[in-house]
Order: structure tokens, then C-alpha cells, then sequence
């Protein structure tokens, strides 16, 4: 398996993608400095030698005991190791900070993030971030999800098809991918509605706030550029009508019939 590599960076502050619109600070500046793995919680995440807790950012362990306690000893592997910690300097709620955490001691540098995802170890989620910094994280799950590896050889973790209304609902409150063809549109003034049935009220939909919607149109992924579209989307399921799924980075929905949603 061919683990993720990336050169070092010698900057204190680093960045990740650029905000769509190039307006306002970069949510993706970060700050970098060097730290120790001394190991994980029970609730996986990484303690620090500093004494901070953090989180690998725009990811999420599997949520079956199975895959999880798999993707919790990868990382206990790498216990003791001195890591470099990029990081906005603001916990979450939870007291961790959200960071691209990489091994060093090699003239290459082991990003811990990339790792799990391209072992199949680890979904690419943002979660509630206000940009979407480590785009490289979808190609690499796409390898990893083509090649059955790790979770994605269990039924659970692959792309539901968006007319199986009935196992959308089994799985409402997950984290889960979702693929199907966009068949209406409806615009409103506080969020856009990309329907996936003829019976909008019943069927799967995708909610898409306002300021999401903007930025799509910016890159030129209005209604019209949209609708008969085949997409894949990822977020947690929830019961709104039939089932729904709310974005609000445009990266969380790709394209299927070719590249992903320009940048």
C-alpha cells in the first residue's frame, strides 16, 4: 500500500485551498509546530506531549467497532513519534484542535490524515469547517473506495442509490455518500432544493443554504448547469421529507459522469 507522502514545509504558517471567492482571511491559514504523539483517547482522539487534544481535520473514523478499533491501531502505531501539528490555534467544543498532523524524522513527512483515507480507514468529511482545506483527501478515497479497501469492501460504507428511498430512511442519522440524478430544482430565497424524485415531498433532496448556493454559482453551478445531473453527495442523513442531506461546502458533492465541481 502506498501511504500518503508529502514534502515538509519549512513555514511557520502554512494554508491550505484558497476560499472560492479569494475574499476576507483565508479560513485555511493555519499555525505549525512541532509536538509528540503520546497516544489516543477512548474516543480517538490524539493526545499531544504539549497537553492538547487534537482531531485530524476534514476526516472521519468509521463508525462500526470493526474498521474503528482498525483505524485506531494504525494510529496507535505511530505512538511517541514527533509530529508536525498544523492548526487554526482555536479548540472545538470538544477541546481539540482541528489539524493536519504529519511524522517527522525522514526527509519525507507521513501525513496522518492521508494515510487512513488511502487505506480505506477514514471518510472525507469537513464536518462543520468553513472551507473544505484538503481537497487531495477525495481523490485519494476514490483510489482507496475503487480498490475495495477497508471499509469499502463492507456494504455499509458504499454510495446509496438515491431512489432507495426505503434504505435512505434505515440509514437517517448516519454519515453517509449518497449518488443519484438531480430531476428538479427549486430556488428559494433562504436555501436551494436539488430534488432527486418526482414526488419532492417523499423523495431524496439535497438542501443547499443560501451562502453554499452562491458560491456554486460562482463556479458556475447554477439550476440550469445542475439539473439532470448524476452526483454523489456526503453528510449525515436526516428525516427532513423522505430523507435529506445538507450541504454547505460545494466540494461535498461531486460529479459523476466527470471531474468533481470546479474549484
Amino acid at each position: 500500500m502506498v501511504l500518503g507522502l508529502l514534502p515538509l514545509s519549512a513555514a511557520g504558517q502554512e494554508r491550505g485551498a484558497r476560499p472560492a471567492s479569494g475574499k476576507g482571511p483565508d479560513p485555511c491559514a493555519t499555525q505549525s509546530q512541532l509536538d509528540r504523539l503520546q497516544g489516543l483517547t477512548a474516543q480517538g482522539d490524539l493526545a499531544l506531549g504539549s497537553g492538547r487534544l487534537a482531531s485530524l481535520a476534514s476526516i472521519r473514523l468509521p463508525d462500526d467497532p470493526v474498521h474503528r478499533e482498525e483505524a485506531l491501531g494504525w494510529l496507535r502505531a505511530w505512538t511517541g513519534r514527533e509530529v508536525r501539528v498544523q492548526g487554526r490555534p482555536e479548540p472545538d467544543r470538544w477541546g481539540r484542535i482541528p489539524a493536519r498532523i504529519r511524522l517527522m524524522g525522514e526527509s519525507t513527512s507521513l501525513d496522518l490524515a492521508h494515510g487512513l483515507v488511502e487505506a480505506g480507514l477514514a471518510l472525507v468529511d469537513p464536518g462543520a469547517a468553513d472551507a473544505f482545506c484538503h481537497p487531495e483527501l477525495l481523490a485519494l478515497e476514490a483510489t482507496a473506495r475503487e480498490q475495495s479497501l477497508g471499509v469499502w469492501k463492507d456494504d455499509r460504507y458504499k454510495p446509496l442509490d438515491a431512489e432507495r428511498i426505503d434504505r435512505l430512511r434505515d440509514r437517517v442519522g448516519s454519515f453517509v455518500l449518497v449518488e443519484g440524478r438531480i430531476r428538479s430544482i427549486g430556488e428559494r430565497t433562504q436555501r436551494t432544493y436539488l430534488n432527486f424524485g418526482g414526488q419532492w415531498a417523499e423523495d431524496f433532496t439535497i438542501i443547499v443554504p443560501k451562502k453554499t448556493w452562491k458560491l456554486m454559482a460562482e463556479r458556475g453551478l447554477d439550476a440550469a448547469a445542475l439539473k439532470g445531473q448524476r452526483v454523489r453527495a456526503r453528510g449525515i442523513l436526516e428525516p427532513w421529507q423522505g430523507a435529506s442531506l445538507t450541504i454547505v461546502l460545494p466540494e461535498m458533492m461531486e460529479r459523476l459522469a466527470g471531474e468533481r465541481l470546479p474549484r
